[in-house]
């Protein structure tokens, strides 16, 4: 029963619909009772608030908390980290290294998965794994498998996919959605079963940038680039500062052949959003290149 409640919430939260997820929790708060039931919607709502940028309401919403409880421990430190990157990047894994011999975070799957959402947004790959290593829950399996592809491990992947398939329905969104980004690093053929997918699912729960973003990817790979802008212009209507719509809008609009001060607009609106994204730290690396190479000849 306590599934059923939150279920919704929770496959609204995989989809990126981070305001229906606040508003089921919200709806049903006169359900939520239970200890457990109640520190699981916690999390996903305030997972939900900073997904949306809203740092400081997490802060002050949960001030009262003073390491009680390791989870919202982990939200704050994910808020306060988010908030100011690079003010905070070194206290932030500090914190976390004291957490992990303190041996608080081995039987917190929440936790866990704050954290190596942290390492990931530093890049800090193999550290995301060793936390996520063995884990036997969804969340945890889903990032392991975009960690996998990340690093171009398809194989493990994969396997994470199987161990995954174990747990819940292969017709669950989380499910899905890892069998979309693997058929996505496969290509080619497998492009077109990943485009269905996420179509799918727009249809059934109703476009999100994650899934917007995830047909236009497919549309870029299929070289059907007019759809991709149309499903990316779609996506920054409903989120003008998501970073990954801004790099496939780039990334599109190159291929289409657009005005260089159009691209170089989304660029800069880029490196200002995310500047640790693949994509500014691929053009601010080409550029310094450039410069380099420039200077030889001055």
């Amino acid at each position: 029963m306590s599934d059923d409640i939150l279920f919704e919430s929770k496959n609204y939260f995989y989809l990126g619909n981070y305001q229906s997820t606040i508003n089921e929790i919200n709806k049903k708060s006169r359900q939520i009772i239970e200890k457990s039931l109640k520190a699981e919607s916690d999390y996903f709502l305030y997972r939900c608030y900073i997904a949306q940028g809203n740092y400081d309401l997490v802060l002050q919403e949960t001030k009262n908390n003073r390491g009680e409880d390791p989870t919202i421990a982990g939200l704050q430190l994910l808020a306060s980290y988010l908030s100011k990157p690079d003010e905070n990047r070194e206290g932030t894994l500090i914190t976390i290294t004291q957490w992990i011999s303190d041996g608080v975070v081995k039987f917190n799957y929440h936790l866990q998965v704050i954290i190596a959402t942290i390492y990931f947004n530093e890049q800090l790959f193999d550290e995301a794994l060793q936390i996520l290593n063995n884990c036997d829950h969804i969340e945890g399996l889903s990032m392991l498998i975009q960690i996998f592809l990340k690093i171009d491990r398809l194989d493990l992947a994969q396997k994470a996919y199987d161990t995954m398939k174990k747990i819940i329905d292969p017709d669950a969104t989380p499910a899905l959605l890892s069998l979309a980004w693997i058929n996505i690093y496969n290509g080619e053929e497998k492009l077109k079963s990943a485009l269905s997918s996420f179509e799918e699912m727009a249809e059934r729960y109703g476009p999100t940038p994650l899934l917007l973003n995830g047909q236009a990817v497919c549309a870029i790979g299929m070289k059907r680039f007019e759809k991709a802008e149309s499903l990316l212009l779609d996506s920054i209507e409903k989120n003008p500062k998501n970073s990954d719509t801004l790099a496939n809008l780039i990334n599109c609009y190159i291929n289409m052949k657009k005005p260089n001060e159009i691209i170089q607009r989304f660029i800069n609106q880029l490196k200002t959003l995310s500047p640790k994204h693949d994509w500014t730290s691929a053009v601010n690396e080409a550029e310094a290149l450039f410069e380099v190479s420039k200077s030889r000849f001055n």
